[in-house]
């Protein structure tokens, strides 16, 4: 009888913690959706996909990116303007909380794509008297930019009413841009670190925010 009662207050003592256990688990957030406000900056919408991953802390990023602009630009002289792109990060709080919040480490790759239709100066060939020309002639023109580059950053990311997040981050970052235009003959998109075809280092900063569920 003084066996069974021993074991009886081992169960009563180890059940309620394990259903905690449990609970406190199902609490941790898993998943999370958002957008970055500043790509709109140049016509563009980012929207981030946050994945908790199996090791504490660690989240992984997968940002999406379109653009969109046809003949509606104060920044840039050009008709139409279409991209697409995708950057993924490998993300590390400090401090692995249920909720994804407080400071942390970021850092992944970039690709981006862009096609930019403008009117511009156009290279033709023509004979005359006998004699092969070169010519030049302003007509739409598309010029195809590739960019490849990489980031990492700090940032602090803060949780409001359990599933709102609002984070801001600061880091560095280099791009490398290849297109398919002549050089000499068109602008290269190439004056400053947020112009389409871009290469060099920059600073990368910003604001996201959304829902972590």
């Amino acid at each position: 009888m003084n066996n069974f009662l021993r074991f009886s207050l081992i169960l009563l003592f180890f059940i309620p913690l394990h259903f905690s256990g449990q609970e406190e688990a199902e609490d941790y957030k898993t998943f999370g959706i958002g957008i970055v406000p500043q790509y709109a900056i140049s016509n563009g919408t980012r929207i981030d996909l946050d994945f908790r991953l199996n090791r504490k802390g660690h989240w992984l990023v997968l940002a999406p990116q379109f653009y969109l602009n046809v003949g509606n630009s104060d920044m840039w002289d050009f008709e139409e303007m279409v991209g697409a792109g995708i950057e993924v990060q490998h993300k590390l709080f400090f401090i692995d909380k249920p909720e994804p919040k407080g400071a942390y480490l970021a850092y992944g790759p970039v690709f981006q794509y862009f096609s930019v239709k403008e009117q511009g100066l156009a290279a033709y060939n023509f004979e005359e008297g006998g004699v092969e020309y070169i010519g030049l002639d302003e007509e739409l023109i598309q010029t195809r930019i590739t960019k490849f580059g990489g980031n990492l950053m700090v940032g602090m990311q803060t949780v409001i009413s359990n599933f709102l997040y609002l984070d801001a981050y600061i880091g560095t970052g280099i791009r490398l841009s290849f297109d398919n235009r002549t050089s000499g003959l068109h602008g290269y998109y190439n004056d400053w670190w947020g112009d389409f075809g871009y290469s060099g280092t920059m600073i990368v900063a910003g604001i996201r925010f959304g829902v972590s569920l």
